[in-house]
């Protein structure tokens, strides 16, 4: 029997739990990633069968380790509390066979994408940070249009983009700044980049669902979505759906991002474990809020891969709270929206 075939033998018999595992994790408080080890829980819900619950508790372990090892982001006991909850209920042999089967797939396996789903948060929304979007405004796209006024281009890259809000502010933001500085202008309301300028926004996040919904492009105005923090001239890159996407919920507005942002970006899955970076040449990247699931050698990692793929005098934009953990590659810049990083001449 081949592996695949074991594999899907195996996820046969666990349909009900990996629709147990949704249900858990919608219903459930957004999981906390913490950067500690997970500590073995002392006591589960069937005290009566205390080897059986030893076992269940290892086999969870084992699938948190491949999860960390294969993604780089390191599960917490919320985490593991849940996929107890999820797993209880299942044969113990059918559940070691699965963690068998798992141990030997690959990261790209539809089995770990549906994992990692589950135990990940896609929570974002336009604007998010608006004193780093004032900084990116006054700081850090002037530097780079000085920069890049004889290549006239642009290159952008969000790291761990989720549902693509991100990559939308920065392409905006982008253009905005081109016409500040006479490089875009507006026409017939889009902003158009003037003769031989371009912007490249591109998008990369480990999560296929959160992809779908980005390169939609189709956003519902909820009361804590995408919209919370949207600034009122941030509203000229929407443009009304005349209809609904298949998914949408009833009585809900949805906008979509109009062509003339989205011509200037791509998105692709991309897992930051992989050393080797997806584009090359980068001005901006950024790489926010992903970072804190990792433990620091992985960090450096990333960082190390990050740095390679940038030009000379592009910009690093981390997470408030993350550690510049190469400093050797970049020259560090304070501003009201937090630190930023200018990538030097030195090769990775």
């Amino acid at each position: 029997m081949t592996q695949d075939k074991k594999v899907n033998d195996l996820l046969s018999q666990m349909r009900s739990a990996v629709d147990t595992a949704r249900a858990v994790t919608s219903a459930a408080p957004a999981p906390n990633f913490n950067m500690q080890a997970a500590k073995p829980m002392q006591t589960l819900s069937n005290p009566e069968e205390p080897s059986q619950s030893r076992a269940l508790l290892l086999l969870i372990n084992e699938l948190m380790a491949g999860v960390e090892t294969r993604f780089g982001i390191k599960p917490g006991t919320l985490v593991e509390r849940k996929l107890v909850r999820i797993f209880k209920d299942m044969p113990m042999a059918t559940l070691k066979d699965w963690v068998e089967s798992m141990n030997n797939c690959s990261p790209e396996h539809s089995e770990w994408q549906s994992l990692v789903e589950n135990l990940t948060v896609h929570e974002t929304y336009f604007c998010r940070d608006p004193d780093l979007m004032g900084m990116l405004a006054d700081d850090i796209l002037p530097h780079l249009l000085n920069l890049r006024k004889t290549q006239k281009q642009l290159q952008i890259w969000s790291a761990a983009s989720s549902t693509g809000e991100e990559v939308y502010d920065l392409t905006f933001s982008a253009l905005r700044a081109m016409q500040k500085a006479g490089f875009a202008r507006l026409f017939e309301g889009k902003l158009v980049p003037e003769s031989g300028w371009g912007v490249f926004s591109f998008g990369t996040d480990i999560s296929n669902q959160a992809l779908r919904t980005a390169k939609a492009a189709i956003y519902g105005d909820l009361g804590m979505g995408s919209f919370r923090n949207l600034p009122d001239d941030w509203k000229a890159m929407f443009e009304d759906v005349r209809i609904a996407p298949a998914n949408a919920m009833p009585g809900v507005n949805y906008f979509k991002i109009r062509e003339w942002v989205r011509q200037c970006t791509r998105f692709e899955r991309f897992n930051l474990m992989n050393n080797r970076p997806p584009v090359m040449g980068m001005d901006l990247v950024f790489c926010r809020n992903v970072l804190i699931y990792f433990e620091d050698p992985i960090k450096k990692a990333v960082q190390t891969m990050l740095a390679r793929s940038m030009s000379p005098g592009g910009v690093l934009v981390l997470g408030a709270s993350v550690q510049m953990l190469v400093p050797e590659y970049f020259e560090s810049r304070l501003g009201k929206g937090g630190p930023w990083y200018v990538r030097n001449d030195t090769r990775v």
